[in-house]
């Protein structure tokens, strides 16, 4: 490496030209602040009504009906964190309104596969063969065999999904049969937000099970008449209906439906939505008062890692333990976690979950290493890369499909040919609509779902060169939003600068996480145990400054001392050295750091 400042000129153009040169961190702020100007409410109090959401109120009678039949409920979940957090937020409400014919299903990824599936009914017939309703949450739009045996054993279904749905050969879309439908992204929807998890749907059909039982509730004699009407035979007698109100209404009084929007918050980072108003103000609700939370999961969790949560904390360190149980284990595991009785229970599941974690890092550097090989040796379609293997482990494709998206900047694609069936992930990359554009070769699959960003899928293994040929990216409308805000004056890099950014959490998709172009002296640089770069750059006369490279791609790099490194970074606080002592100011500040993701001139 030249010992003077690496050359920042990258594929012809300079990567400053067109940046502006912050001099005061008023500046970033109102670049930050602008984001911000067209949501149309940053309150909770101002969320759209649970009545917009298509059939929301209606279903969520029936299910009021069936409550006061003691009729058995079964809520059918999914094994990814937006799964597992909405099935909690259904078992908590039932939990809280003492309603306890209910019961809970969850696939497992390698018994069950993916949703509402033909195996998975049978099973919750088979241990619950008084089943009256089945609710899905966070899956159900591709259920349509599921939903064929709900009609023909007289179940009542009702689906609570954000997926998007299938299309015909006219681009109608497909519904499984059910009785009632809440999903956001159907057509006759005419809800303000599209792109909201499924477990902001499932609590929302909670706010409408509460609003539907407490009217229901206030007057036992309509009560009454609307059982009679909507039953052939009512068992319930006048007086019976009078008790059950009495009690359900004073359990009703005492939920408080804002205490779930914790795990809604998780669940809206975990799958990438557009941090748009809504979501926006449930993540930032959810990000101030999980520290405080009296869940006994968030108690364990704050103890173990011992620093701030923000958005960043919930995408790398909590969302990954909560994935790992269903991609390695069983999603069960992270449910008995979040729903822990006890700050004992609560540690024992977490030390589990840790325990999975472990292994799934070393399974998707596996099959991370056999991806990116096999790429090579298929013919492969310009406008996107597929990896195909023989029986690599299907929890952690969708880890290494991003990372391959990452990496080569399109849409890939990470499958295992399992007995002559291709099953796995896809993660689209800039503006291709990845759901819409798998809907246009949806005949050469045996199932797929997802949405914008992100799919599963299965093929038989002798459509997989025709699936390679025929993908073809269809784009959505985005904004464009910068990949470095501008360039940072090293004197600006202060805790003060940290605060203002923080005021402006959560970030994720829609509300990036601010980038700077740096250009630092470095100091010293060493290798970590982990294999990243630890640099030390000059920051003041008398301070330094530390700044990590998780770029183990370059771990044999040689950074020389007195060299000026320019670099992309983004701003933190250091977990490991909470403090630093400044000579010259001779006070005691919170020690931050800056997180490199690229460096110029490499």
């Amino acid at each position: 490496m030249p010992d003077s400042t690496m050359d920042v000129k990258q594929c012809g153009y300079d990567v400053k030209e067109g940046l502006q040169t912050f001099s005061h961190i008023d500046e970033i702020e109102s670049i930050l602040q602008e984001r911000f100007q067209d949501f149309s409410f940053q309150t909770l109090k101002d969320m759209p009504h649970p009545r917009e959401l298509h059939n929301n109120m209606e279903a969520g009678l029936m299910v009021c009906q069936s409550i006061l039949r003691n009729e058995k409920i079964v809520i059918v979940g999914d094994y990814d964190t937006d799964g597992i957090c909405a099935t909690s937020i259904m078992l908590d409400f039932f939990e809280q309104l003492s309603y306890n014919n209910v019961a809970f299903a969850m696939p497992n990824r390698f018994v069950h596969g993916y949703g509402f599936s033909t195996t998975l009914f049978h099973e919750i017939l088979r241990e619950h063969g008084d089943v009256k309703v089945i609710i899905t949450v966070d899956n159900g739009v591709s259920s349509f065999q599921a939903g064929e045996l709900c009609r023909e054993h007289d179940i009542r279904l009702i689906i609570t999904d954000h997926h998007t749905l299938e299309v015909d050969s006219n681009k109608n879309q497909k519904v499984p049969y059910c009785d009632f439908m809440i999903n956001p992204q159907q057509i006759q929807c005419n809800f303000s937000y599209s792109d909201i998890c499924g477990s902001l749907v499932a609590w929302y059909f909670c706010c409408a099970i509460k609003i539907n039982m407490q009217t229901l509730c206030s007057d036992s004699s309509t009560l009454f008449r609307s059982l009679k009407e909507n039953t052939k035979d009512c068992s319930l007698h006048y007086r019976q209906i009078q008790k059950l109100t009495y009690f359900y209404l004073s359990n009703l009084n005492a939920i408080r439906m804002e205490s779930f929007l914790l795990l809604v918050g998780i669940a809206t980072i975990a799958d990438v939505m557009p941090l748009n108003a809504i979501n926006h103000t449930i993540c930032k609700y959810a990000l101030k008062h999980i520290p405080n939370s009296k869940r006994y999961a968030f108690q364990a969790l704050m103890e173990n890692l011992r620093c701030s949560i923000d958005s960043q904390a919930l995408g790398f360190r909590i969302i990954p333990l909560l994935n790992a149980a269903g991609r390695i284990s069983d999603g069960k595991i992270a449910l008995s976690f979040l729903r822990a009785n006890s700050l004992a229970s609560a540690r024992f599941y977490l030390k589990q979950l840790k325990g999975l974690n472990i292994q799934r890092k070393h399974l998707q550097d596996e099959v991370t290493n056999k991806a990116f090989e096999s790429i090579t040796q298929i013919p492969q379609n310009e406008n996107m890369l597929c990896a195909v293997g023989d029986d690599w482990h299907e929890g952690v494709l969708g880890i290494v499909a991003g990372k391959m998206a990452d990496e080569f900047q399109k849409p890939c694609f990470v499958l295992t040919n399992i007995n002559g069936v291709c099953k796995g992930s896809g993660r689209s990359c800039g503006n291709v609509d990845l759901i819409s554009s798998m809907q246009q070769i949806g005949h050469l699959m045996q199932r797929y779902g997802g949405h914008v960003g992100a799919v599963g899928l299965e093929l038989k293994d002798c459509n997989l060169k025709s699936f390679i040929k025929s993908f073809k990216p269809i784009a959505h409308n985005i904004e464009k939003k910068e990949n470095v805000l501008g360039i940072l004056s090293s004197h600006l890099i202060s805790y003060e600068l940290f605060l203002c950014i923080a005021s402006f959490e959560p970030y994720g998709n829609g509300n990036p996480l601010p980038k700077f172009l740096c250009e630092m002296e470095i100091l010293e640089c060493k290798k970590t145990g982990q294999g990243f770069s630890e640099f030390h750059f000059k920051h003041t006369e008398n301070s330094t400054i530390k700044g990590m490279f998780f770029n183990q791609k370059y771990a044999d790099y040689n950074f020389l001392s007195g060299t000026k490194l320019q670099f992309r970074a983004t701003i933190t606080l250091d977990s490991q050295n909470n403090y630093f002592y400044n000579t010259r100011l001779n006070t005691h500040n919170q020690q931050i750091m800056l997180v490199i993701d690229r460096i110029y001139g490499l």
